[in-house]
């Protein structure tokens, strides 16, 4: 393959995202992050490598952290990433912490954008409108097609961003409680011990216990659990009961369950 796309993706934003630049993307594969990241060592043999994950707390996600670290990138002529993340504007300081990352490692990022998606992180926001949401995702199509020609025509462009200096700030608060993130979820009486949070979370982070998912101090924040659960029955400490649940619409499930 000319170019191998790895993903990594919670509640099917940033796998929505892949799967539409691999249709546009010149012979490009894709692979998820939570399939090979623990390897020792990560070589796709392709000339160029992309990445496309969500913005966490102004930067990347620990597992993508991690994933970046075993990869093999010696041997790609082009790196990119793209970057899926909610708000009106440019947020954090990903792209710069992903190029720091490439420079200690002997290469560059070659090029960079973020695609701005619905918001998922309902621990501290709320979901967007049906409305608001179509208007996100015809932005966000315009916005891939400036982006594969960009890639298949290996420019070298970075998306400017702002805020950079709350990226260490609030990244490394929430890496460093990342060990006990999974101490907030609960479980109300809506559960019907259907195991569907266990099948979807893909870091093994949720057994069923007595027929209710207990976690098991593996969490990586996605939020998969809590935005599939069909009977809306997990919740996060107090600040998403009410709430609206978020997956993309055209990424069920079964999608996880199957990779």
């Amino acid at each position: 393959m000319n170019t191998t796309l790895y993903y990594f993706s919670g509640t099917g934003n940033s796998y929505h995202i892949a799967k539409e630049l691999q249709k546009t993307i010149k012979d490009c594969e894709l692979k998820a992050i939570t399939e090979v990241y623990k390897e020792t060592k990560i070589s796709s043999g392709s000339e160029k490598v992309g990445i496309v994950f969500p913005l966490y707390f102004q930067s990347m996600p620990k597992v993508v952290m991690d994933f970046i670290e075993r990869l093999d990138v010696k041997s790609p002529k082009y790196i990119f990433a793209v970057i899926t993340r909610g708000g009106k504007a440019y947020q954090g300081g990903a792209l710069g912490h992903l190029q720091k990352t490439l420079k200690s490692l002997g290469v560059k990022l070659s090029a960079g954008f973020y695609v701005r998606m619905p918001e998922n992180y309902i621990p501290m926001l709320k979901v967007n409108s049906k409305k608001e949401q179509e208007k996100i995702f015809n932005e966000a199509q315009q916005k891939l097609k400036i982006i594969s020609d960009y890639i298949n025509s290996n420019v070298n462009k970075l998306d400017r961003e702002f805020l950079t200096f709350l990226r260490p700030i609030m990244h490394n608060k929430f890496i460093g409680g990342l060990d006990k993130y999974n101490e907030g979820f609960n479980v109300n009486d809506n559960c019907n011990s259907c195991g569907l949070c266990e099948k979807v979370c893909k870091f093994h982070n949720i057994r069923l216990t007595n027929g209710k998912p207990a976690w098991q101090n593996n969490c990586q924040a996605c939020l998969a659990c809590i935005n599939y659960c069909p009977k809306r029955s997990i919740e996060y400490k107090n600040s998403t009961k009410g709430k609206e649940r978020y997956n993309h619409p055209e990424v069920p499930a079964s999608v996880y369950i199957d990779i």
